[in-house]
């Protein structure tokens, strides 16, 4: 269903989503929402008072903390610029020099740039 259907639905055939498998503090709030005569739906302080008071009798959920192995395992690690690989990398674009010199000697000028878009 569309969000145009199901507004329509709601608006001109009252059809509304099932409060049956809501905690009972909480359906009795929606489905006060969804009467018909404004007068008759709570105000926002009601409602800001009903959420309070139900979230007071429901417990924090558990932090758990990540996984030691996940971690420090290679696929978050962080290598310097100056690792075989980058240095590896870095030769084949700046001429195909298998011995690449130091990445920070002053004759090793950069002449390209990296750019990664996510």
């Amino acid at each position: 269903m569309s969000n145009l259907q199901a507004a329509y639905a709601a608006a001109f055939k009252n059809v509304r989503p099932s409060a049956d498998d809501l905690p009972e503090d909480l359906a009795m709030i929606v489905t006060s929402c969804w009467k018909e005569d404004p007068n008759d739906r709570p105000n926002f302080t009601e409602i800001i008072q009903v959420l309070l008071r139900y979230l007071s009798t429901i417990s924090a959920p558990e932090l758990v903390p990540p996984s030691i192995k996940r971690v420090f395992s290679s696929e978050n690690a962080v290598l310097p610029p100056e690792s075989p690989g980058t240095c590896s990398l870095m030769a084949v674009r700046d001429g195909g020099d298998q011995n690449p010199t130091d990445v920070n000697s002053p004759e090793k000028e950069v002449r390209g740039s990296f750019f990664c878009c996510c």
